[in-house]
């Protein structure tokens, strides 16, 4: 792997680790709230102020590594396949939220299901094996999480997040790490 490749995949898994972390931090303090009754706007305090600054970090970010042509290339790769499924997990968000009958503890299974699917497309792609099992593992874990429908779902998807996304990531950044030395 040369070094283009390797800066590339580093800057790809600093955004990757970034927003795994902002989910499950989310998804952990919402948690927080409904279990302890918290008396805070958690749409505002926990979701809104996070994804805004966590928004404009990855734009000034991106915007830093844009003249990168082989940052551009994988970038637009994985765009069509993350943005897909951020655009789906959205409109499913929103549709969820305007039709009361759904249980909103039902939600990190539904989002956990387009997660293994996009980690599929995506290891269809790059034949990783990687993203087969955080693929794998997101299904499975998307029909605990139908089968849970509580509070706990909260919890059990933010540990998700960490296991089957942000964990890959920082070992596969660990053995790139390794095999340049």
């Amino acid at each position: 792997m040369n070094v283009s490749r390797q800066t590339t995949t580093h800057n790809n898994s600093l955004i990757v680790i970034l927003w795994g972390l902002i989910f499950a931090k989310c998804f952990t303090l919402e948690y927080l709230v409904k279990v302890y009754a918290v008396p805070i706007n958690s749409a505002l305090y926990i979701w809104t102020l996070t994804l805004t600054m966590a928004t404009i970090a990855t734009f000034v970010f991106l915007r830093i590594k844009a003249h990168e042509s082989s940052f551009q290339k994988s970038l637009r790769r994985n765009l069509v396949i993350w943005g897909t499924s951020a655009i789906a997990m959205l409109i499913a968000l929103l549709i969820a939220f305007i039709s009361q009958s759904i249980n909103p503890y039902s939600i990190p299974a539904l989002l956990a299901a387009f997660l293994g699917a996009s980690y599929f497309f995506q290891a269809r792609i790059n034949r990783s094996l990687s993203d087969t099992i955080s693929g794998s593992g997101w299904l499975i874990g998307s029909g605990i999480l139908f089968v849970q429908s509580a509070v706990e779902s909260l919890i059990l998807f933010a540990f998700l997040i960490l296991a089957l996304t942000v964990l890959p990531v920082v070992i596969q950044m660990i053995r790139l790490k390794q095999t340049r030395k």
